[in-house]
């Protein structure tokens, strides 16, 4: 059996390492779409009265927050398996020793430890991804396959990771963590595989043997098909996208050819409008996911540095049952003075089955306030919308208005003004979809009619810059009246239309015809013609 390399542990900045504590056990585990996590016990022999006093400086530097490596050090050579934080220290004390165990977190966890909304428009999902990890100091080193560009998506009452993995379904891809920062990608099985693991004993420079081994199949969620149905809402017509082939192993790794236990195609239809490469990128990273659920295998061989997530892994001559190719995504080392270096190396994910949302949902209707207008250039006539509750700042949303009656060229065009309090709700609860729903008045913005126990007024009434419109219906005085700021038409067991200024009818021929006529003036009646016909 190989020497067990020695573990080293750099911690804080600038890195330094222990002077007292020595660490004795260290495990960590790094795996796709996930946020890799590690635990370490240090410890000292002796007397732990007398012992502990001395670990002062050791205790301090091992404090939660602190940036912490982990380096592997064989022939001389150093190897990094671990960078991140420590997010907990317990420290157990004995008689005969002081024990220190620390739990750590990747930097990802950073994204963890946030809950806030906010709004990105015009962005492809790689810059967002890029702003999320850079405001950690997280290196993206590579991102690929997040090229849609859309006009806003809103992160909602959630963390940044669960946006993060929120948007990687979306977009089909997976997140690649490693110690050195991270890469954003679709899996890709190699024809030529990075490791291949056999049943025979090795030759020099191959890959060890398996020392313990697991496979799993299942077919309890594996679709014969899948589709992703949205609404174009430009064209006005539901578009299908299926889902793509995505090759995640061969023979025994290959979740596609199982035996379905139900033919029908799984159907994900959405309301919300997705232009059709993003639709297939999601019906695909769907199915993709889900057969990555489908076969898992875990292999502990002995410990090494070799392994990545992304490679491609060979396992041979165990059976056709069991052997075939597939992409590595997960990775754990053990290492200890007693065991020595193992580490075990996952294909597939169950993980996956359980998120599967475009976006961190949002629920409810919600108070918005209608800001400053801007022509939409969509055709789609939205609204610009306040949104109070993604807070005080880029928190305007471009919003649909849903209307009582809209059609070709026809339709009830009451829009609402700058400042109005408006209730929003969203297609398919999507945060980047809101739709105006109706309007409230409020103490700033008083309604013409208050509301009484009577309730015998009703009315349609706009007021702009002081100029005031009303269509008004009075139940008690069974009177309905028409009125501008100068003109009145009321319809009161008869009709009166009054105007301050000139009244004028014109029409190719005009009757008044009743039992009783009058007409008058007060200083003068003229009655002009070509020709005036006065009968009796």
């Amino acid at each position: 059996m190989r020497p067990t390399p020695l573990i080293v542990l750099l911690t804080g900045e600038p890195p330094a390492p222990l002077r007292v504590l020595k660490p004795i056990w260290a495990d960590t585990h790094h795996k796709v779409n996930g946020i890799p996590a590690g635990t370490v016990v240090l410890s000292v022999a002796g007397n732990a009265l007398e012992t502990l006093p001395s670990c002062d400086e050791d205790i301090e530097l091992c404090t939660p927050g602190r940036s912490i490596a982990i380096l592997l050090v064989e022939h001389g050579i150093e190897s990094c398996i671990f960078r991140g934080v420590i997010v907990q220290q317990t420290l157990k004390m004995r008689r005969d020793r002081v024990e220190l165990t620390l739990s750590l977190r990747h930097g990802l966890q950073a994204l963890v430890s946030t809950h806030r909304s906010q709004v990105f428009q015009e962005q492809n999902d790689a810059a967002i991804a890029g702003r999320l990890l850079l405001e950690q100091a997280i290196p993206l080193l590579s991102v690929t396959g997040m090229d849609t560009v859309y006009d806003q998506l809103v992160q909602f009452r959630c963390s940044d990771w669960n946006f993060l993995r929120c948007r990687l379904n979306a977009n089909g891809v997976w997140l690649f963590p490693a110690p050195e920062g991270v890469e954003i990608m679709r899996p890709v099985l190699s024809g030529i595989p990075s490791h291949t693991l056999h049943q025979h004993a090795r030759l020099t420079g191959e890959d060890p043997l398996i020392e313990e081994g697991s496979w799993s199949f299942s077919e309890q969620y594996q679709p014969s098909a899948l589709t992703v149905t949205t609404w174009d809402d430009k064209a006005q017509i539901s578009q299908t996208a299926l889902a793509g082939v995505a090759v995640l192993g061969t023979q025994a790794f290959n979740a596609a050819q199982g035996n379905r236990l139900n033919a029908t195609s799984w159907a994900f239809n959405y309301s919300t409008s997705l232009r059709f490469d993003a639709a297939t990128s999601l019906a695909t990273g769907l199915l993709m996911n889900l057969q990555a659920a489908g076969v898992q295998g875990e292999f502990a061989v002995e410990g090494s540095i070799d392994y990545r997530l992304g490679q491609t892994l060979a396992i041979e001559d165990y059976g056709r049952s069991v052997d075939g190719h597939g992409i590595i995504t997960g990775i754990r080392h053990r290492i200890s003075k007693e065991e020595g270096w193992r580490t075990t190396v996952s294909v597939g994910n169950d993980d996956f089955t359980r998120d599967a949302t475009l976006v961190p949902r949002v629920t409810g209707l919600h108070i918005g306030v209608v800001a400053p207008f801007e022509e939409d250039i969509s055709g789609m006539n939205r609204l610009r919308v306040r949104m109070p509750v993604l807070g005080d700042m880029d928190n305007v949303l471009w919003a649909r208005f849903s209307s009582p009656y809209a059609s070709q060229m026809s339709g009830f065009c009451f829009y609402p003004e700058t400042g109005d309090e408006v209730v929003v709700g969203f297609f398919d609860e999507d945060p980047g979809c809101p739709v105006i729903l109706g309007a409230m008045h409020n103490p700033v913005n008083r309604a013409p009619i208050a509301p009484s126990q009577e309730n015998t007024n009703k009315a349609l009434v706009t007021n702009k810059e002081g100029r005031q419109f009303q269509l008004s219906f009075d139940t008690l005085a069974n009177a309905v009246e028409l009125a501008s700021s100068d003109n009145k038409l009321t319809l009161r067991e008869g009709a009166t239309l009054e105007s301050k200024e000139v009244l004028s009818v014109k029409a190719s021929s005009i009757s008044i015809e009743g039992d009783k006529a009058t007409l008058s003036g007060k200083s003068m009646v003229n009655i002009t013609g070509a020709k005036i016909d006065l009968s009796h």
